[in-house]
């Protein structure tokens, strides 16, 4: 499908020898806010279940919930600082009614690979949610599986040089 990442090049890592510390431009065009807010949702949700279940030893080591728990952790070490004022532009927009924005972020290089690690885990945990044991939270319906991908998946695209691709172009491509 055009403007969706095959899986192989979801995860694939940051290959063009840059510094992964350089700050690239993301544009994330058409950004629906209600889908974005679904989708942050269920997100949150899985991760306070996972976390849950880590705590309270519930998950073997290197399990699903143990290893999106650690991933997760470690992205929000190192990156959220980039995208609060995107998060904050995110809330302002939606509180205001307005139905979709763009969104620019600045990242470092080394995002488009966590990304990818992030994606993956998502996947797995969507299918950890589906075998149905342990949790509440469900497996991600099909329109924020297919949001998740598309904003990880600008993320690496465009850190590998290529041009955004908006919500409504891979949404329709998807189709």
């Amino acid at each position: 499908m055009a403007g969706e990442l095959s899986d192989a090049r979801y995860v694939q890592p940051l290959n063009d020898g840059g510094d992964p510390e350089r700050l690239v431009s993301i544009q994330l065009l058409g950004v629906p806010l209600g889908l974005q807010q679904r989708a942050a949702e269920h997100n949150d949700g899985l991760r306070r279940e996972f976390q849950l279940l880590v705590e309270h030893g519930e998950a073997a080591r290197e399990s699903v919930p143990d290893r999106l728990v650690k991933v997760a952790a470690e992205l929000d070490r190192r990156f959220l600082a980039f995208t609060q004022t995107t998060r904050t532009e995110l809330e302002r927009a939606a509180s205001r009614g307005v139905d979709q924005i763009d969104v620019t972020l600045q990242l470092p290089a080394a995002a488009g690979p966590a990304a990818a690690e992030f994606g993956e885990l998502l996947h797995e945990a969507d299918e950890y949610c589906a075998a149905g044991r342990h949790l509440l939270t469900l497996a991600a319906p099909p329109d924020v599986v297919a949001f998740r991908k598309w904003v990880l998946g600008e993320l690496v695209r465009q850190i590998h040089g290529e041009a955004p691709v908006s919500w409504r172009q891979f949404s329709e491509s998807s189709s």
